[in-house]
């Protein structure tokens, strides 16, 4: 995180604006009243000069101009002085950058709430644990929605992603306690369905135009959701499953 932040401040300073000026006053850095407004303009009026100094924008943005007339002038003219005086701008950002970083973190120290990274993580441990307690998450969920719910798999026997899915239907219904209603749309049964039934209209019904397609059903309303059209591994179905019914207001009630 610090190194994110050092890089981010340097971004803003030194990449957005890129390094020092032609006409930086020699003694701009120990003379603090004055601010990031280190060159001055004879143009200005006292008006204009106080304004810029009491707005951190405007400061800004004479930092970035400031900058990039340095960076110009070191490259067009190389001379010992103008890099001299870009390394110096360079060093002075750089000191500004490790005191904003260091007060970063202590700010997150004093105020915990404000750190993104302990709600998520990361580095690696924390987001480990982050994902176990996502996984068991819906691990409970998934079989909680079982209880209430079945899925309709509409397959076609000669359709070989139908062959490649039904498998991994099977199986996870087995594993989270689906009860799951396989409908034949060809009259033919895969082998892991035996006992399929034959549609009867419900393709039609379900506006399935596409096989393999698997519905969550309420077994009372017969109200479906499509869950997953064409082959699918269990945890998108699981996903899928989890992300229709509780981020995208899925009813099936």
């Amino acid at each position: 995180m610090a190194n994110r932040v050092l890089k981010l401040f340097l971004y803003i300073f030194v990449i957005l604006s890129v390094t020092k000026c032609f006409a930086i006053e020699e003694g701009y850095f120990s003379e603090h009243s004055k601010g990031w407004h280190w060159y001055n303009d004879p143009k200005e009026s006292d008006e204009d000069n106080n304004q810029e100094a009491a707005d951190p924008t405007l400061q800004m943005n004479a930092v970035r101009a400031t900058v990039q007339r340095a960076l110009n002038n070191a490259v067009l003219f190389p001379t010992k002085d103008n890099v001299r005086n870009y390394i110096e701008l360079q060093n002075e950002l750089t000191n500004h950058a490790n005191q904003f970083n260091h007060n970063w973190q202590a700010v997150l120290l004093e105020n915990p709430a404000l750190n993104y990274s302990l709600k998520h993580p990361t580095n690696n441990l924390a987001k480990q644990v982050e994902y176990d307690q996502t996984y068991f998450k819906d691990e409970n969920t998934i079989r909680a929605i079982a209880k209430s719910y079945q899925l309709y798999f509409f397959y076609q026997s000669t359709c070989p992603y139908c062959k490649r899915f039904a498998p991994i239907v099977k199986d996870f219904g087995k594993t989270y306690g689906f009860d799951v209603l396989p409908i034949t749309t060809d009259g033919i049964s895969l082998p892991e369905f035996p006992d399929s039934y034959i549609d009867q209209g419900e393709k039609e019904i379900y506006g399935v135009d596409v096989e393999p397609t698997l519905f969550l059903v309420n077994p009372v309303s017969k109200k479906a959701i499509r869950i997953v059209t064409g082959l699918s591994s269990q945890a998108e179905i699981k996903k899928n499953i989890i992300s229709i019914l509780t981020h995208f207001g899925g009813d099936v009630s």
